[in-house]
């Protein structure tokens, strides 16, 4: 991939984030020229928009990238419920913002927006098509719809790309909290009616590049490249209790690991969304079909979500030792 590429550059922000550290660490060898500005940068839930334009600026001059990854994010979905305004400033304001600022100021180069499977209501067993209905939630939902409603209706040079259950080596995340749980405790209760699709941030930085490569080729056509919105998570789907099994059973085979370990697969109790109420209603279904991210691009599916996150669940545990 790397010498199929002709001079990209991607600017990331939220670098300090599991997904934008990823592409940090992964871009390059993918052949993306890369850069990041992290939480000490740019911190969006402070200060105003031209403060915001200031940093944006600088950077953009300095480095003038073909891309702009924006992985900024508040994530914290059961605290939005509390702070609907910062959420809303984070989530939705930002990429209004940040929409607009590139239309007017760098209107050549792309910007590439993370969405999330919160936007949908969860109802159903079929996985959500990008054309289905929205109807988040919770307030953390409903903040990332208008944030990726904004950057879709403000600039033709836009990319939405909905994902769920973000796991990777750096940050926090569920199976991190999962191998953490299994060593401090003896049984542990996971919800195993809500279904989705854990995404690696190794798959999810591949498809990234994916997405670059094709707009690098398809640049010197006489169409414009329009704005799409796009679904990209693994085939295949789980429960959080299947998962969190998942993650035990390899950790239970690691041979350096397996012996901190205080409880077994059988010891995970599997149990409803009901038994675990929390503040912010979670969607049961989180499903989403990738048929038209496939077809965009001429493949038949999507690696398989036990493959991607085994991968990553290895190099959580390897970090742990």
């Amino acid at each position: 991939m790397p010498s199929e590429f002709a001079d990209v550059k991607a600017l990331v922000l939220g670098s300090s984030g599991q997904l934008g550290w990823q592409c940090l660490k992964n871009l390059p060898s993918l052949g993306v020229e890369v850069r990041g500005l992290d939480r000490s940068q740019l911190d969006v839930s402070k200060g105003v928009r031209s403060d915001w334009m200031a940093v944006l600026e600088g950077a953009m001059k300095d480095f003038r990238p073909n891309w702009l990854i924006n992985a900024i994010a508040y994530t914290a979905v059961d605290r939005a419920e509390d702070e609907p305004a910062l959420a809303m400033k984070v989530n939705g304001e930002f990429p209004e913002f940040l929409a607009n600022a590139m239309r007017t100021s760098w209107p050549n180069s792309y910007l590439l927006h993370c969405s999330t499977d919160y936007v949908f209501d969860g109802k159903g067993s079929t996985p959500f098509r990008e054309v289905d209905p929205t109807g988040p939630l919770s307030v953390y939902g409903e903040s990332k719809l208008r944030g990726e409603g904004a950057v879709m209706s403000q600039n033709d040079r836009a990319w939405v790309l909905r994902f769920s259950w973000v796991v990777g080596e750096h940050g926090q995340n569920f199976a991190k909290t999962m191998l953490r749980l299994a060593c401090e405790r003896e049984r542990i209760r996971v919800v195993g009616d809500q279904y989705g699709v854990p995404s690696p941030t190794p798959f999810l930085v591949r498809e990234f590049a994916r997405l670059m490569k094709r707009c690098d080729h398809d640049h010197g056509l006489p169409y414009p490249m329009q704005r799409r919105l796009f679904h990209v998570v693994p085939a295949g789907e789980t429960t959080w209790h299947a998962y969190a099994q998942a993650c035990i059973s390899q950790a239970a085979n690691h041979r350096l690991f397996s012996g901190r370990l205080k409880l077994s697969v059988k010891d995970i109790e599997r149990i409803i969304t009901t038994d675990y109420p929390t503040k912010a209603v979670r969607p049961m279904n989180s499903r989403l079909d990738c048929t038209a991210w496939c077809d965009w691009h001429g493949m038949p599916r999507l690696p398989a979500w036990e493959s991607e996150t085994i991968a990553v669940i290895n190099k959580i545990i390897e970090q742990s030792l």
